[in-house]
């Protein structure tokens, strides 16, 4: 059995999953609950090592099997998926022929950190998955701004040698307060100078930043000191994830202690703007692909693009706050995924409004208290 954790981002969906370790190697921030109660491993080299085998040997089988469909002239995709579609084949057979019918070609290392430990951890993984996965030309993993501004440049650079090619860091905010508020057990100058070793190593550097996560009280300061430490690293990828307050995490019983009130859902797309307005320019991509963003289709360069995504955010931000509460409601109940969709419709438009401002209602002038108390998924 090829071992699985249980995340990977949204841009990793075509990738083979192989855990390197196990769960969260802080597991404190505020606003996260799902490493609760687990225990952080790193998992032995040589067992990975001998995973990476299995997947090679299934991978050898697959393609001898797919071979006589592809020989009768059936594309090596679509005879794969043939093979998955008799349901003849195992969990791992299943998950291989899934990835190299998608072309075989990315990998993501799993948990939620895996360069918390030394280099010389990864490298022989790195090395196996080189040697008997040809197919690869991209090894991404999870990591966190601490992890990389403990590393010597030489030893991200030995890892970047050996085959990663890119890193996802949770940043979240720039903001020394909010990161002490969230715990996140980093400073600023771990997001950049943890990131800018990064990419001095050669590697393709992804920041997340989370829309929100400064409570009303600490906004501005989020904003403004987040966009300072983004202009400071320049990632070559900018990736939203708007605050989500899950139950059960510590930042729920922040908020029903009165100690955490989040914005409302236009204040934090307000945000977004305000952050594409102080990093125009910067040589970077915005990427909002999580369905949690009030406009997840969000994506362009920050100078290139720039036009386009401050006019997709101001297109809502400019409509009577109404209509605004109305799209927000639309999006939670996943009755609409653009602003286009929704704006197309006025029955949709209409029946949303009305249910926006019962929740407004409900939350006594707050939307976003409003859907916390009364809002269930599609009961519209």
């Amino acid at each position: 059995m090829v071992e699985r954790g249980p995340i990977r981002p949204p841009s990793e969906f075509t990738s083979l999953l192989l855990r390197v370790t196990r769960h969260c190697p802080w597991n404190k921030c505020a606003f996260c609950s799902l490493y609760e109660g687990q225990r952080f491993q790193r998992r032995d080299a040589a067992e990975v090592v001998a995973e990476i085998g299995q997947v090679a040997h299934i991978a050898s089988l697959l393609r001898e099997r797919a071979s006589a469909a592809v020989a009768a002239g059936r594309a090596f995709p679509l005879a794969l998926l043939d093979l998955v579609s008799t349901r003849t084949l195992s969990y791992d057979e299943r998950r291989v022929a899934l990835w190299l019918s998608r072309g075989g070609t990315h990998v993501f290392l799993q948990d939620a950190d895996s360069l918390v430990g030394p280099a010389h951890h990864l490298l022989p993984i790195l090395e196996a998955i080189r040697t008997q996965l040809p197919t690869v030309q991209r090894i991404t993993t999870y990591a966190r701004s601490r992890s990389l501004f403990a590393k010597s440049l030489a030893d991200l650079t030995a890892l970047r040698s050996a085959g990663l090619s890119r890193v996802h860091v949770g940043i979240e905010s720039g903001s020394a307060a909010v990161l002490s508020q969230m715990a996140k057990g980093c400073l600023p100058a771990h997001h950049i100078e943890g990131g800018r070793k990064a990419i001095a190593a050669g590697l393709e550097m992804t920041a997340y930043i989370m829309p929100g996560l400064g409570g009303v009280a600490l906004r501005q300061e989020h904003v403004a000191e987040t966009a300072h430490v983004l202009q400071q690293m320049c990632p070559h990828h900018i990736r939203v994830r708007t605050l989500w307050i899950d139950e059960g995490t510590r930042l729920a019983r922040m908020r029903d202690a009165g100690e955490f009130q989040l914005p409302e859902e236009e204040d934090m797309l307000a945000e977004i703007r305000d952050w594409l307005v102080r990093l125009r320019g910067m040589d970077s991509e915005w990427i909002s692909d999580h369905d949690r963003n009030l406009l997840p289709r969000l994506r362009g360069h920050l100078t290139r693009d720039f036009d386009a995504l401050f006019q997709a955010v101001s297109a809502v931000l400019d409509l009577p706050l109404s209509e605004q509460h109305a799209f927000i409601v639309a999006r939670r109940l996943g009755m609409v995924a653009t602003l286009e969709t929704f704006l197309e419709d006025e029955e949709r438009r209409a029946l949303c409004r009305q249910k926006a401002a019962e929740l407004v209602a409900l939350g006594e002038g707050s939307l976003v208290r409003g859907m916390a108390a009364g809002l269930r998924a599609r009961s519209i």
